[in-house]
This record gives structure tokens, sequence and C-alpha cells, in this order.
């Protein structure tokens, strides 16, 4: 039997299979980084008995894998996860599987996290009465400057709004898309 032509697969399962790819990138970026880290005084040891020319040369390549390995591994895993969920909501020619529930988990708790984590600094600032932004007069405690205190919890609460929103609205259109007929 031959495999389905790719433009008569449904998007669902195009979007599946991008997926899969970019998780397989993903996976690959980790295998590669984990060990340069986690081997770093071995390799360190073995990497200064070379030759100029090659010290120069497997260095470069190990401080590249070191420092754009866990950058791919999260672009790359954050496409896959982003793709699974676009799939999830997406006509498929299969039934959808627990996966992709997981997959929409995983997405709405990684898109909400931003706004989640602005709520951090006022809270803890009510509950401390003090709140401070890096460099010199930028600290205001509730007691002596109870105006500037409010002022910057308020500027953390609306960035944190902001961000909820515009997950929110990123959200809501694939719940509504949800209940829109579906093309085949």
């Amino acid at each position: 039997m031959n495999a389905p032509n790719a433009l008569q697969l449904p998007r669902g399962d195009l979007l599946l299979r991008k997926s899969r790819r970019w998780a397989l990138i993903a996976l690959a970026a980790l295998l590669l980084t984990v060990p340069c880290v986690v081997f770093i005084q071995p390799l360190w040891a073995w990497l200064v008995t070379l030759g100029t020319g090659s010290f120069m040369i497997i260095a470069a390549l190990w401080g590249l894998v070191m420092a754009a390995g866990p950058i791919l591994f999260l672009v790359a895993g954050l496409c896959a996860l982003f793709l699974r969920v676009e799939a999830g909501f997406a006509p498929r020619s299969q039934p959808r599987p627990a996966a992709d529930r997981a997959a929409i988990a995983a997405g709405l708790f990684i898109s909400f996290l931003p706004a989640l984590v602005a709520l951090y600094p006022p809270i803890r600032a009510m509950l401390t009465g003090f709140i401070g932004f890096r460099g010199l007069g930028q600290q205001y405690p509730l007691a002596s400057d109870p105006y500037g205190f409010w002022q910057a919890v308020a500027f953390w609460f609306m960035g944190a709004a902001t961000l909820a929103i515009l997950a929110g609205v990123y959200w809501r259109a694939k719940w509504l898309s949800r209940k829109a007929p579906q093309p085949a």
C-alpha cells in the first residue's frame, strides 16, 4: 500500500507531522548539549592537549553547541508543542489521542506562565509593604511613599493583565474554532 500523498492529508495530520519533526530537532539538540555540559571537565582536559589549530576549531564548535544547544532545544520544543496544539484543533483523519489533550494543557500552562510570573512582584510587595526596581530612587516602601508603592504595584498588575489578555486571545480563537464547522 502506498502512503497517502501529503497534499491529500487533512491539515491536522500535516501539523502533527511538522510537530514531530520539530520534536526530533529538539531531542537532537538536547542529546548534543547534555554530554557537553555533563562531561565538561574531561572534555576540557582532552581539549587542552590538542594543538593550536585543532584546539581553536574544536573549542569553537564546543562553545557553539553549549551556547546554541539550549536555545535550539527551547525554540524547537516550543514549536513542536504549539504545532501539536494546532493539530489538536485542526481536522484529522484519525481520532485525537490523549497526547493531544496533554499538549493542549501544556500549551495553556506555558501561555499563561508569563502572566503568572508577573504576579509575583506585586503580591510580594503587598505582603511585605515594599517594592523596588533596579537603580537609585526606585524603591517604594508603603510606609513612606504610598503613592509610588501603589503605582509600582499597579504597573506590575497591568503588565500581568496584558500578558494574560494576549494568551487569552490566542486560546479564545482556538476554542471558537473548535465550535465552528471544519472543512475536511
